[in-house]
């Protein structure tokens, strides 16, 4: 892990092809999932993959970018609990995060989700990367539910009220 986790930062590694971030990242997921390994290295290999995460979509759509990792941040903050002084564990940032990458109001979502069949491709496809975004979250109901009192951290308020919006989008 030392050697993968050094070869990131040298400078050639910022000409890596995606494919090559993409198979650093499935390698570190895999570490990150080994319940044999102690806690610290099983977190060192989460980070290792939102690093690979972040250079894979380096110029690509934030979006994708924020589905994946939203994946490893979510396992992560299931497996070893939330963290206000870790960002890839901190619940409230990764709802932020996911929030902001929406691309619409609950409400729009709401009305559109409940007629999508009949959407042009393109909103339906929309409809469908919101719901890739809110995915990974459905691990962490239950932290989302012993979160901050209801109205005192918005981002949790927002997102429980976005995952009941999930089984009505394509």
């Amino acid at each position: 892990m030392q050697s993968l986790e050094r070869s990131t930062l040298e400078p050639e590694a910022r000409s890596w092809p995606p494919e090559r971030w993409e198979q650093l990242r499935d390698l570190a997921v895999g570490g990150m999932q080994r319940r044999d390994l102690p806690t610290e290295v099983r977190l060192r290999w989460g980070r290792l993959a939102l690093s690979a995460i972040s250079w894979k979509y380096r110029t690509g759509p934030s979006q994708m970018m924020t589905a994946d990792s939203a994946r490893v941040r979510a396992y992560m903050i299931k497996e070893f609990g939330d963290s206000e002084t870790d960002l890839a564990r901190n619940l409230t940032a990764l709802c932020s995060d996911v929030l902001r990458d929406l691309g619409m109001p609950l409400e729009t979502a709401a009305r559109l989700a409940a007629g999508w069949r009949t959407l042009p491709r393109e909103q339906m496809l929309q409809l469908r990367r919101i719901k890739n975004l809110l995915t990974p979250l459905l691990l962490l109901q239950p932290h989302l539910k012993r979160g901050e009192p209801e109205g005192k951290n918005p981002a949790l308020q927002n997102v429980r009220a976005w995952l009941e919006l999930i089984p009505e989008l394509p």
